[in-house]
């Protein structure tokens, strides 16, 4: 064995010197390669080139109810994004002024296409859905969409209500600078507020606390109520119906 390495020690300096050419071009195409992988290839946190199975669509209808953008915006999109090809599952929700629709596709999709066919099928959904929810958003899962700067606060547990300072203060400046094309918020609470009743006097005083809790829910609502043409002015109609304060 130590023959062996005594040799190779000896053959690599003879080698290098009886083939100088050889070696020095050799040497010279391992730098050109080095230049041109550190000069061509781009600087990503994520390889390129791989498409992941998912899309969302995301459609904002401003202080609609939750139930009414089940019924006119999620379902009229659901029923179109159901006869996009390669589907294989499909998950929606609705919240108070937002409705989004998760798509994942079968393995081997192409998500080019598929993106495609989902932008035609929301174009033949537009027309059911209401006008003053226009601004659709197909969202294609991709590395480069990673956040790029995340930004950490502490809140002061003496205030009472973080949530609006938050959205206001700080999200709502940061959305106008030149360059960003979202903010998202984790980890804040939106203010609510909790009745609590006395079971045994509720029921002494003939109320049922379901159907109270329902009349509740029911007067305290904000929705889309259409549009008023005057003139050459379209105005649209909102009623809003909320608790604006505790008392």
């Amino acid at each position: 064995m130590t023959g062996d390495k005594h040799h190779f020690e000896e053959t690599l300096p003879r080698f290098s010197l009886n083939r100088r050419i050889g070696v020095l071009v050799l040497l010279a195409s391992m730098v050109v390669v080095g230049l041109v992988s550190a000069l061509g290839i781009p600087l990503e946190l994520i390889p390129s080139g791989f498409s992941p199975p998912f899309l969302a669509v995301n459609v904002p209808w401003r202080d609609a109810p939750a139930q009414e953008v089940l019924e006119k915006v999620v379902m009229p999109l659901e029923d179109e994004l159901s006869t996009v090809r390669g589907l294989e599952s499909l998950f929606s929700f609705s919240t108070t002024g937002f409705g989004r629709c998760f798509m994942n596709f079968k393995s081997g999709t192409d998500m080019d296409v598929a993106y495609r066919e989902v932008r035609d099928r929301i174009e033949r959904a537009r027309a059911l859905l209401p006008e003053d929810a226009d601004r659709i958003y197909i969202r294609k899962e991709d590395g480069a969409a990673i956040p790029v700067f995340v930004v950490g606060l502490a809140i002061d547990p003496g205030l009472s209500d973080p949530y609006t300072l938050v959205q206001k203060q700080i999200v709502v400046r940061l959305q106008r600078l030149d360059g960003v094309a979202s903010v998202e918020v984790n980890g804040l609470l939106e203010k609510e507020i909790f009745i609590e009743l006395d079971r045994e006097r509720t029921e002494a005083s003939g109320l049922n606390i379901y159907q109270l809790a329902m009349e509740l829910g029911n007067d305290n609502f904000t929705m889309a109520s259409g549009e008023v043409r005057h003139g050459d002015r379209k105005l649209l109609l909102r009623s809003v119906a909320r608790y604006p304060d505790l008392e």
